[in-house]
């Protein structure tokens, strides 16, 4: 059936939720100081830029104030990706794997979506 999500990739659905089920646990194992800074890098690199606009900066402000209930400088936050390490990653990812209960938002056609049970059970794997 052509729908306008034709092409989109909702048809790979159960593909994506266990290529990302994977790459958590990847996280978990061997994930490499050289992604780490890249990821640092990125992050910092948002940061910075979504201070350029007022929309960015209101942004910024409300995901902070949603999240934390405060604003904390950009300096701070700067400060809190340059610590993040290795070891905080892999023990964050590792915290995923065991804690998580799988949660579906699914918009639009998703029957290849798998089930809450199939996702719990690649997390378990």
């Amino acid at each position: 059936m052509l729908t306008i999500y034709a092409g989109t990739g909702a048809e790979d659905l159960g593909d994506l939720a266990t290529l990302t089920i994977d790459e958590v646990r990847r996280a978990a194992d061997d994930m490499s100081e050289a992604e780490i800074a890249r990821a640092k890098a990125q992050l910092r690199a948002g940061l910075l830029m979504g201070l350029e606009s007022p929309s960015g900066q209101a942004e910024r402000m409300a995901r902070s104030l949603a999240i934390w209930g405060r604003v904390p400088d950009p300096a701070e936050v700067a400060e809190h990706i340059a610590a993040v390490t290795a070891a905080d990653v892999r023990a964050h990812a590792e915290a995923l794997l065991a804690n998580a209960r799988p949660a579906l938002a699914l918009y639009g056609p998703v029957d290849g979506a798998p089930s809450r049970e199939a996702l719990a059970e690649r997390l378990a794997a």
